[in-house]
């Protein structure tokens, strides 16, 4: 990997520098006890032996650089990257997530490399937490479940980190030639049996008219289809990169420097999607989209579509840690979920288009051009881009199976992504059969933060199996989460 920062990554961190626009990444763990803070610093030192570059610094002490570079850091020591803190014992998750809100917006040492761990005691019950962060150019969600992955006492990789939920549980509901079929069979589908012998003959015969065709091809038709493709790059950079009207959502964000964060988990995550025929990811957006149209309701300020943003994975070079292979791509979802099902095809098929974007596949050749605008012209537009966003979801996958770190067993985690300005920042890892969520909203705008987990938690309920007469209901589950 090059020492300095992708386009992309420059991007991100010239971005950054904006309070208002933070690139922090974090994950939140919750154990069944205290780990030492020796057995903790033991496994940070295992993780950086197969990640160097968490042992490196950015060359931009004052933040003036456009493309930065990684630099060794001679003096690396993982003990400073790592404290221990604790509540009011006992503490509750309200106290626990309003600790990691002050804990976020913490300003980085310039002259070490960009990220921390906390361990938090003092949690009812003599539990503890420990909170990761990081800056986004370190590492996208992808590069930090595998990292993840070698934090935990097990050796054996503890998460599925080869790519996101979507591109291997996923199949949109509406299914056009240039989708690919999903591995895995979905209510609807059939199983079609071929005789791969018997379809020899006729593939072969097939190559040979393909090749006698490729000798009478028109190329004034191949010169019309390239500019057909130009044009279809050229419309999808103009409706991704330079969206107009601003948000959809008539809550105006408050540009607060802090945050809110919420936990909130979904049992039967996986079930609940595949009944509708789609990943968890699918899930995610259609349930946060359905619970953004509860609140909005709730506060007298109803709306019908809103507009996410959202990371498609690209290529990952095979044994690199870290560093960032996402694409951002924005799309309009609707809100009302009155017909639950309906609403998870739309948003199924809008994610599935989203992922097809001409732009996506060259997001890195934009960025290089974007980056390279002075920052007196780049911040503004950020800002006016980042002023049409009103909220942003992402899925990763998560734990399997339990695991311990530290000693300590993990019973929950949860990962929180950049708010960027927006209403609400909203992450998910598919731990097992759930989606334990992660929120992070704007305190200011969301002035009723309580009530909008319950709107989320109801709306999630729409989409889950039949349960028990004795499941707790959806409030009861948004205040056991949320504290």
């Amino acid at each position: 990997m090059s020492e300095r920062l992708s386009s992309i990554e420059a991007i991100m961190w010239r971005t950054g520098h904006d309070a208002t626009l933070r690139m922090i990444v974090g994950t939140l763990i919750i154990t069944d006890r205290s780990p030492t803070e020796k057995a903790l610093l033991e496994r940070l030192e295992t993780l950086i032996e197969h990640a160097p570059r968490l042992r490196w610094r950015l060359d931009d002490p004052n933040g003036t650089r456009t493309r930065p570079g990684w630099v060794p850091n001679a003096e690396f020591n993982a003990a400073h990257h790592l404290r221990t803190m604790a509540v009011a014992s006992p503490g509750n998750r309200r106290q626990l997530l309003d600790l990691v809100g002050l804990l976020e917006p913490a300003p980085f040492d310039p002259d070490r490399a960009p990220w921390d761990v906390t361990l938090i005691e003092g949690l009812e019950g003599g539990r503890a937490a420990i909170y990761l962060r990081a800056h986004h150019v370190l590492t996208d969600g992808l590069g930090g479940v595998s990292l993840m992955s070698m934090l935990v006492d097990e050796t054996q990789p503890a998460l599925v980190a080869t790519a996101p939920e979507e591109a291997v549980e996923a199949a949109p509901l509406t299914v056009t030639p240039d989708v690919a079929a999903s591995p895995k069979r979905r209510p609807g589908t059939v199983n079609i049996n071929i005789d791969l012998t018997s379809a020899a003959a006729p593939v072969a015969a097939g190559v040979a008219a393909g090749v006698s065709f490729a000798r009478t091809i028109n190329p004034v038709d191949l010169f019309v289809r390239a500019i057909q493709r130009s044009l279809d790059i050229a419309s999808s950079v103009s409706n991704q990169l330079v969206v107009t009207g601003g948000r959809l959502s008539p809550i105006p964000p408050s540009g607060a420097l802090t945050s809110r964060f919420e936990m909130l988990s979904i049992r039967d995550a996986r079930e609940a999607a595949r009944a509708q025929g789609g990943s968890r990811n699918d899930l995610l957006v259609a349930g946060a989209s359905a619970g953004l149209g509860l609140y909005h309701q709730h506060v007298g300020a109803p709306c019908f579509e809103l507009r996410l943003a959202l990371p498609t994975a690209q290529h990952r070079d095979a044994g690199i840690v870290g560093g960032n292979w996402v694409a951002p791509a924005r799309l309009e979802v609707p809100t009302s979920a009155e017909h639950p099902g309906p609403h998870f095809g739309i948003v199924a098929e809008r994610l599935a288009r989203a992922r097809r974007e001409p732009v996506v596949r060259i997001a890195s050749g934009v960025a290089s051009v974007v980056g390279r605008l002075p920052t007196r012209v780049l911040a503004p537009a950020l800002h006016s881009q980042a002023n049409s966003v009103d909220f942003v979801a992402t899925t990763l996958p998560g734990f399997r199976t339990d695991r311990h770190i530290g000693g300590a067993v993990i019973q929950e985690c949860y990962p929180f992504g950049p708010r960027l300005g927006c209403l609400a920042s909203i992450s998910a890892f598919g731990n097992g059969d759930r989606l334990d969520i992660g929120i992070v909203l704007d305190p200011n705008a969301i002035a009723d933060p309580e009530a909008f987990v319950e709107c989320m938690a109801t709306a999630f309920h729409a989409y889950e199996p039949e349960h028990p007469a004795d499941s707790p209901t959806p409030k009861a589950r948004a205040a056991r989460t949320s504290g």
